[in-house]
């Protein structure tokens, strides 16, 4: 290749891994029940309906597995429809409406009632002014006139029951949470350690719901370094033809430990650090990916403090004595 031809695809190559979602083991599993899920409660009689949650610590990537799954889920829902721009159905006979079967909304940490129904207005082309049991009606009016049946609420840790607009947006969540079960929809809530959530110890929630915990891969059985091989196998699957010339298992056999070591076994920090360690192996010329190239990526200051604490902690080599051996 020319080095005008190498520069274009740089950066072709760089444009595309910043956007990559590398495929993973453990959030295939999370993905295969979550779909269960929302089947289920398809096919189930109308009402209240099991409501999803996603737990994860901060930084293992819930949002994005989260909103990945659900591009998934929402194409394979349109089928041949997802190509057009503004899908359409018919609730009713002669009546065309925007088609909506997925919504994602995100709390803050000082969400009202009144902000969730304007975000969802907002969000399906209506109006968001009014008092609240005039838009609360209008929202579900909205569900059932655009075919909403999966409702994504992110950042469900901000719920706290010791404030009492948290009280009612918990309350108000359960009234959606049966509307859209009526239309055999599906709530899912995520959130970063929702075990130390109100959702968790309300009764009503709590009965309903399917919990669903997300973490880093750990790597403290041989089960677990096979899964976690697994996972940088299918990583090489998606990088290494863009770096034909690495040889085959230099994540997954060569790196695998070391890989771990920097990342602790964060999909997000792996994603970075395979993806910038290959594109700076290109840029150099070289025909292999090196322990030099994985250091000089620079990580989240999670995974240097965890990188840090791991050395720290690592078994010290010993130092054999020398031994004067007389001879005779």
């Amino acid at each position: 290749m020319s080095a005008a031809a190498q520069d274009e695809y740089w950066d072709e190559i760089t444009t595309a891994m910043t956007g990559l979602v590398l495929p993973s083991v453990l959030a295939q599993r999370a993905a295969h029940h979550l779909t269960r899920l929302v089947d289920r409660n398809r096919l189930r009689p109308p009402g209240a309906k099991a409501i999803g949650s996603v737990s994860a610590s901060f930084a293992v990537g819930k949002s994005t597995f989260v909103k990945d799954w659900a591009q998934a889920a929402y194409r394979d829902l349109l089928g041949p429809a997802c190509a057009d721009p503004r899908p359409t159905w018919n609730p009713e006979p002669g009546v065309t409406a925007d088609w909506i079967p997925q919504l994602y909304l995100t709390l803050r940490a000082a969400s009202k009632i009144r902000d969730v129904l304007a975000a969802l207005l907002l969000t399906m082309g209506y109006p968001s002014e009014g008092l609240v049991r005039v838009t609360t009606t209008r929202v579900i009016h909205a569900f059932r006139q655009h075919g909403v049946r999966l409702l994504l609420i992110d950042d469900s840790h901000f719920l706290d029951v010791s404030n009492k607009d948290s009280r009612d947006m918990l309350d108000f969540l359960k009234y959606l949470n049966t509307e859209l079960g009526e239309l055999g929809g599906t709530m899912i809530l995520v959130g970063a350690d929702l075990h130390e959530s109100p959702l968790y110890l309300d009764p009503q929630i709590n009965s309903r719901l399917e919990r669903l915990t997300l973490t880093a891969y750990p790597l403290a059985t041989d089960d677990d370094r096979r899964t976690w091989q697994r996972f940088l196998k299918d990583a090489e699957t998606v990088l290494l033809p863009y770096f034909d010339c690495a040889p085959a298992g230099i994540f997954s056999r060569q790196h695998a430990g070391y890989i771990w070591r920097r990342t602790q076994g964060y999909v997000g920090d792996t994603a970075l650090l395979l993806t910038e360690a290959m594109l700076a192996a290109f840029d150099d010329g070289s025909d292999t990916i090196t322990t030099a190239h994985l250091d000089a990526v620079p990580l989240s200051a999670r995974a240097i403090a965890g990188e840090a604490e791991l050395r720290a902690v690592a078994p010290q080599p010993s130092r054999r004595r020398r031994v004067k051996v007389a001879v005779s």
